[in-house]
């Protein structure tokens, strides 16, 4: 008799955690997004490289809007808002650089580390995304919106000289 009591109670936990899951995401945002991709790129500097993530928006966007972070790639990065001819753009770029330009003191002495700088981590994703999508965190009057983005384009790896 426990067994089918049991297999009910958590079929309906595991329902309901699930919408709650899909819930946090918005459906119908106030802005339109007409494309969306992500590039590599490679930097001028030895080990200097990373992923730039590209979001173009239809006019007019929501001045109440303010954008926030982007999640892709089990990574997250603050977003930059900017015009560019004519049109309105979101950019998030996750650095995956390896070079440090600041001399590191390795030594059995604690005392001599002294100085050394900690390096910045990044943060990881609180998101489950596959690779070509990303979670957009904005803010709309003071209160945190998610949208969820499938539909990422790889673009052309950029070279910088």
């Amino acid at each position: 008799m426990k067994t089918p009591i049991t297999f009910l109670i958590c079929s309906l936990m595991l329902i309901l955690f699930s919408n709650c899951a899909t819930s946090q995401f918005d459906k119908n945002p106030s802005f339109i997004i007409t494309e969306a991709k992500y590039q590599h790129w490679i930097g001028g500097k030895p080990g200097a490289k990373g992923t730039l993530v590209t979001i173009a928006f239809a006019e007019p966007v929501d001045n109440n809007i303010q954008f926030d972070s982007i999640f892709f790639n089990n990574k997250s990065a603050k977003l930059s808002f900017d015009s560019f001819n004519e049109k309105r753009i979101i950019t998030g770029n996750f650095s995956t650089s390896n070079s440090y330009d600041k001399i590191i003191i390795m030594d059995k002495d604690p005392k001599k580390e002294f100085g050394n700088e900690v390096p910045k981590l990044t943060k990881k994703s609180p998101f489950q995304l596959s690779k070509n999508e990303c979670v957009i965190s904005y803010n709309i009057k003071n209160k945190k919106h998610y949208f969820k983005l499938n539909t990422l384009k790889k673009g052309k790896t950029i070279i910088y000289p």
